[in-house]
């Protein structure tokens, strides 16, 4: 009898591969967005330490205020081109996710036709090996009650 063969299974085997590639940039990309996320806490802390800087110093002279402000605006820059970047990660991610949940889609697809496939060569055995059975069962001469 012959062996199943699925001949799609290449096929499928690829996709499954893909999969993991995608769960693979999927955990990258949210890595990456988190180290982007901390980045902009960072700035965060440091804008609130230049602020309270600024209220407990009783002091401040005209050059010192200047710089404070410069810094704290560089900051905010910092602060808003994190949030972009922030967003941007956002945007990929949730692509990347719909990527991974389309080709799951597939996945599933070819895995149902494979079992579709596997259980029409199971009947076609069935049906083979019942036919041989009727085959030898046949061939075999009668005995006569009483010989």
């Amino acid at each position: 009898m012959k062996k199943f063969v699925f001949n799609l299974q290449r096929l499928l085997t690829l996709k499954e591969q893909k999969g993991d590639l995608l769960r693979q940039e999927l955990s990258r990309l949210v890595f990456k967005r988190g180290q982007h996320e901390h980045v902009k806490f960072y700035y965060e802390n440091s804008m609130a330490t230049v602020f309270d800087k600024m209220r407990n110093q009783t002091q401040f002279s005209g050059e010192d205020r200047e710089q404070s402000e410069r810094h704290v605006s560089s900051i905010r820059d910092e602060i808003y081109r994190q949030k972009i970047i922030l967003q941007e990660y956002d945007l990929k991610i949730e692509k990347k996710r719909q990527e991974i949940i389309e080709n799951r889609k597939e996945v599933k697809t070819m895995e149902r036709l494979r079992e579709q496939k596997l259980e029409e060569y199971r009947y076609e055995v069935m049906v083979d090996e019942r036919r041989l059975m009727d085959e030898i069962a046949t061939r075999r001469p009668l005995r006569v009650m009483g010989e």
